[in-house]
């Protein structure tokens, strides 16, 4: 009981003050999935998408984007050098072949002869944005050096708004 006192005193007082709910905590809006994305495109230009999420400003302010999934890289039959490369990037108002953004991007890396490489591979971005803008976020993933069983395992992407700095 004393907390919802106490939870509807501030709430009052906000008011009162004018301060916005987004100076604490601000909109949001995400995409997740269970379920796993093969890959299928093997060139940064030409990605394979795992989720979208269209935000708009309600403000002047920022946008945060946080995406990540577990990466499955599995070496190509035959090969003997072992080094398997992939990644994932939050791409920016894009449209297919959906490119991945050379600013916002993670690598991934690994050198195992016959075995398959699995890590979660996560990044964020932030940008600015005015009232009214709508900004579509991206995540995307795609495979290097690696075999047709790549797989990208329940990608999440979350856009939120602040309407100061962090």
């Amino acid at each position: 009981m004393k907390s919802n006192k106490l939870s509807t005193l501030i709430a009052a007082t906000c008011l009162i003050l004018g301060i916005s709910q987004y100076a604490v905590a601000g909109d949001f809006d995400f995409y997740q999935s269970t379920k796993s994305v093969v890959l299928t495109k093997t060139d940064f230009s030409d990605t394979n998408s795992l989720g979208a999420v269209a935000a708009v400003c309600p403000e002047a302010g920022y946008l945060v984007a946080q995406g990540s999934a577990g990466i499955l890289l599995s070496p190509v039959v035959g090969d003997t050098t072992g080094v398997v490369q992939g990644g994932i990037s939050i791409t920016l108002d894009n449209t297919a072949p959906y490119a991945a953004d050379p600013h916002h991007y993670n690598s991934l890396v690994f050198n195992t002869v016959g075995n398959n490489s699995a890590t979660a591979a996560s990044l964020q971005r932030i940008d600015t944005c005015v009232a009214g803008q709508k900004i579509t976020y991206r995540l995307v993933a795609w495979h290097e050096y690696a075999g047709a069983l790549s797989n990208a395992f329940q990608p999440r992407l979350v856009v939120q708004f602040f309407n100061n700095r962090i």
